[in-house]
């Protein structure tokens, strides 16, 4: 069963919905989707019979979270669902993994509080329950301290009317000690035995050292043949920890030295915003449905004639100077990349960006997204 979300439905998900049949939770954001009778739409109490019978549950966004753990009967399932989405309870868990890693937890009124030169720098400091690097800030000095501390004041109330409650809670702090290497984000499953499956791996690239952004990710042949096994043996491992079965997470971490380290696990979906359809623009599946089906990819058979290409998606985040009058030009965007996979508009008068833009680069020509990271995007504004 699926839960769509208002946030954003892509054409792709859509087609699936309509052509699998499978079991579409009805709401508000399924019936603005399609037109009645395109989804197999099943009401409340028709979910909540597929879920006592074991059905499976894929999410586009984590605001469905909250109605997940109102209806779901799977213990387990609420407990890795609680597990990801504190991070304090998360790194908590990781903490038999890895003892050293140091973190603390703080209201979010004892932020003013907390002595400054008391602190080990360089940390991160974020909302214990958060989406999308909202509220994320990495700390350097003391100055870069008290700038967090005033975005936070200025933006807690945007971030509350953006997404629901169990999704960006700023009620409470974690500061951590900074991660460094290089930074993936991973999309897999837990299967009914509690065994990992990967559905893909992206390499989160980022324009410079306290660059927090989600601009760029990319993935290819490279990328997951180098990390597939250390990745799936490294969830394997925290699942010890956890015991989840049949749950689906988008997980970032990093690896310094060979050292996996976690950052953030987001449970009951893949990459936000559809932005798992990127399996099906270079690899020709669907990881929602490899989930639902409880398929496994063959990477040698999938990745077969693709080791010079890098798949990318690029999230359009508009420049703080952006107007009001201001119109982004989305055809100079596209003619400046070697070949666009699918241009995703948004309507960035009420979302966060101006889209998401799909990409199939050759190895050798990948200094067009290298411009693209570190472009702040006003070439691209009539």
């Amino acid at each position: 069963m699926i839960i769509l979300d208002k946030q954003y439905v892509s054409r792709e998900l859509k087609e699936y919905l309509t052509e699998s049949r499978v079991p579409v939770l009805r709401n508000e954001a399924a019936l603005a989707a399609a037109p009645e009778g395109t989804f197999h739409l099943v009401s409340d109490e028709e979910a909540d019979a597929l879920l006592a019978q074991g059905e499976r549950i894929y999410t586009t966004c984590e605001n469905s979270l909250s109605w997940v753990l109102r209806h779901s009967p799977d213990k387990g399932l609420q407990k890795g669902i609680a597990l990801c989405k504190d991070k304090a309870a998360f790194r908590r868990m990781l903490a038999k993994i890895y003892p050293d890693f140091l973190f603390r937890e703080v209201a979010a009124e004892e932020l003013t509080d907390i002595d400054f030169h008391e602190l080990k720098t360089p940390f991160i400091l974020k909302p214990s329950v958060g989406f999308f690097s909202v509220g994320v800030y990495t700390i350097f000095n003391e100055e870069d301290w008290k700038r967090a501390l005033d975005d936070i004041r200025r933006h807690s109330c945007d971030w509350k009317k953006e997404y629901d409650e169990s999704v960006v809670a700023n009620t409470r702090f974690l500061l951590e000690q900074y991660i460094g290497g290089e930074e993936y984000a991973v999309d897999f499953y837990y299967d009914g035995e509690g065994r990992a499956v990967i559905v893909n791996i992206f390499h989160h690239e980022f324009a410079s050292a306290d660059d927090v952004s989600d601009r760029l990710y990319c993935s290819g042949a490279s990328i997951i043949r180098e990390h597939l096994q250390p990745f799936t043996d490294f969830f394997n491992r925290m699942n010890e920890e956890m015991g989840a079965r049949n749950l689906p997470i988008h997980l970032e971490l990093r690896v310094e030295n060979g050292r996996i380290i976690p950052i953030e696990a987001n449970p009951l979906r893949f990459a936000g915003w559809c932005l798992t359809d990127l399996s099906l623009h270079a690899y020709g599946f669907r990881t929602y449905d490899y989930f639902l089906n409880d398929i496994r990819p063959d990477w040698d058979s999938l990745l077969k004639g693709k080791e010079d290409n890098i798949y990318s998606f690029i999230v359009l985040n508009p420049p703080a100077s952006l107007k009001p009058g201001d119109v982004f030009n989305y055809d100079r965007l596209c003619a400046s990349f070697g070949k666009v996979l699918e241009m995703r508009p948004i309507d960035y008068h009420t979302g966060p960006v101006f889209g998401f833009l799909f990409t199939e680069t050759e190895s050798q020509n990948r200094e067009e997204l290298d411009h693209i990271l570190r472009s702040d995007l006003t070439e691209y504004l009539n």
